[in-house]
């Protein structure tokens, strides 16, 4: 009971900006203000959520303020991802990079990889290794904009060699710091399993990991050479004569066209469909590539394979090679590195939620600094609205207490019974909570799961009328 109450308490968007620091109690409070009118009505415009002229003027002064910065403001939300992670023995950081693009003329950004300009930021997300996956917060934030050319087009351009491009400063480097941040804020509580897709793959950074003793899964991009008495041998072709050591049936999300789909085998669009995977596994030793000068020759690591068995002829079937520091010495450990990686969609939902539910791409703000505390204003609202659509996907019995507190519980049956006449259960899970608040959006059951647009106008009118309900019952 102890436990579910604290989750309750947690689960409140305003309990993530408690204790915030921005110099001055007033601009705490205001903040807190802010941020409990922009959580009841994340996808809206400031001017739409703040109402008031006071409350507007007041909310774009904060976001000038050179005292607010996105460290300060996330700063309180950090520290209770780190109280939730700290009640598991060990938790998967899950690092990703998303650009965020803005039209119009604004100050201080950068150029984007496609198109556009914008900013680019870098995530470390708390998620739980069981089969719910729950997203317990953020550690790390790093942004940046670009306002020259990486070394890495450079590169391509023809401008620079490859040797060159060794030791300049480069973007790759924000995997190894986002690492060292997230530990440092974790401090040993837990221990962490660090998740990367193929954007990580380099032997530069998987060496700092082996060296300072971390725990990760990273999916190879490169096919890389091994250290073996065939000196042409290498990882894919190695790992596939190995035997099968299990197989495993999941479930695979309907993936959209990415970026860069017509290039990028791993971007191309599917449908939803069960797979069958055959797993394999072994150890390798990498061996340092030619254009490296320092770190260690050769690296030994673990790999886990990943290939799905009769694809549908017009999907592409899913493979993928991971390499890790964890154990594969059984079929267990193998299947545990697996469901380490599928967390890694976690990631993706919350930009979802930050890009859509909190329309944080449409926001109308002048320069880079007024975005940037916007965007950690926006992480623990697109947090809030992540959790309660990952807790109510999962197993029926999840009760909506781990999402909703009490009053939310209350309001939404009321809310239910007078606009819909319909009864929710008497005993409520997240699932029958989420429906039921996507119904408030406008959703129909028959439409199937609400998206994140439809679930945040649902959750603002159910903060609103939340509001109403304590000032009726002075609880506020």
């Amino acid at each position: 009971m102890i436990k579910e109450r604290a989750v309750e308490a947690e689960a409140t968007v305003v309990g993530e900006f408690a204790g915030v620091e921005l110099g001055d109690s007033r601009r705490g409070r205001r903040l807190t203000v802010i941020a409990q009118k922009l959580a009841a009505a994340p996808d809206a415009s400031f001017p739409r959520a703040l109402a008031t002229g006071a409350d507007l003027e007041g909310f774009y002064r904060l976001m000038r303020n050179d005292a607010v910065t996105p460290e300060t403001v996330l700063k309180p939300h950090v520290a209770a991802t780190v109280s939730r992670a700290s009640e598991h023995e060990e938790v998967l950081a899950v690092h990703d990079t998303s650009e965020f693009r803005f039209g119009g003329s604004r100050t201080d950004l950068g150029r984007l990889t496609q198109s556009g300009h914008g900013f680019l930021a870098h995530f470390t997300l708390a998620v739980t290794l069981d089969a719910q996956r729950d997203p317990l917060g953020t550690l790390a934030l790093e942004t940046w904009t670009r306002t020259e050319p990486t070394p890495t087009a450079l590169r391509k351009a023809g401008k620079l060699s490859y040797a060159e491009t060794v030791g300049l400063p480069n973007e790759q480097d924000r995997w190894a710091r986002g690492v060292e941040a997230a530990e440092a804020e974790v401090g040993g509580v837990t221990s962490l399993i660090h998740v990367m897709d193929s954007e990580a793959d380099d032997y530069d950074l998987m060496g700092k990991l082996v060296d300072a003793r971390r725990r990760w899964v990273i999916r190879l991009c490169y096919d890389r050479l091994l250290d073996t008495a065939d000196q042409a041998a290498k990882a894919k072709e190695v790992v596939a004569q190995r035997k099968v050591l299990c197989k495993k049936t999941v479930h695979l999300s309907r993936r959209g066209r990415q970026p860069g789909g017509a290039r990028r085998k791993r971007a191309l669009p599917r449908h939803e469909r069960l797979a069958t995977l055959a797993i394999r596994a072994s150890p390798v030793i990498f061996r340092r590539p030619r254009h490296y000068q320092e770190g260690p020759e050769t690296l030994p690591v673990n790999i886990v394979s990943v290939h799905e068995i009769d694809a549908p002829s017009d999907e592409q079937a899913v493979e993928w090679l991971l390499i890790t520091s964890e154990p594969i010495d059984s079929e267990d450990d193998a299947l545990k590195v697996v469901d380490c990686y599928r967390a890694r969609w976690r990631i993706e939902e919350f930009f979802k939620a930050l890009k859509t539910g909190c329309a944080i791409e449409k926001r109308q703000l002048e320069s880079q600094q007024t975005l940037l505390n916007a965007l950690a204003l926006f992480i623990p609202i697109a947090w809030t609205l992540l959790r309660l659509r990952t807790a109510a996907r999962c197993e029926e019995s999840t009760p909506a207490s781990v999402i909703l507190d009490a009053d939310q519980i209350t309001v939404l049956r009321k809310a239910s019974r007078v606009k819909f006449k319909l009864a929710l259960p008497e005993i409520l899970t997240a699932r029958d909570a989420m429906l039921a608040i996507a119904r408030l959006g406008g959703h129909l059951r028959s439409n199937g799961d609400p998206g994140w647009a439809v679930l945040g106008r649902g959750y603002q009118d159910l903060l609103m009328m939340v509001a109403g309900y304590r000032l009726a019952t002075r609880k506020m």
